[in-house]
């Protein structure tokens, strides 16, 4: 009757590697839970007003708005000269401008307080 199901095997080879095969599930998916247990993961705990936890990126809140335009001014002014809208002697010209007002505007800033 054996012989109509296909081949048989002889020997414990294929019994052993099953078995050893069902151990090793037993023991990693044991290992597992008690590390889960034993070692529950991180949880941040949330960070006091007005403390930056580690990595995260800078927040713009105290970024004044005049410092904002001036980067905005400072981007489109190497924009032209990148597309060759203006020449280099332009260029160094409102960059310099720009760095006048930057530095007048800093010291009105600075004597407000």
């Amino acid at each position: 009757m054996a012989g109509a199901y296909g081949q048989e095997t002889t020997g414990y080879w294929p019994a052993a590697f099953i078995g050893a095969v069902l151990l090793l599930t037993l023991v990693v998916t044991t290992t597992r839970a008690v590390m889960r247990r034993r070692w529950p993961r991180y949880k941040p705990v949330a960070a006091e007003p007005g403390v930056r936890p580690l990595g995260a990126p800078p927040s713009n809140v105290d970024v004044p708005f005049e410092r904002c335009r001036g980067l905005i001014a400072e981007a489109l002014i190497v924009r032209e000269r990148m597309s060759g809208q203006i020449d280099a002697e332009t260029y160094r010209a409102r960059m310099k401008d720009l760095a006048r007002e930057a530095v007048r505007e800093g010291r009105a800033d600075r004597n407000a307080r």
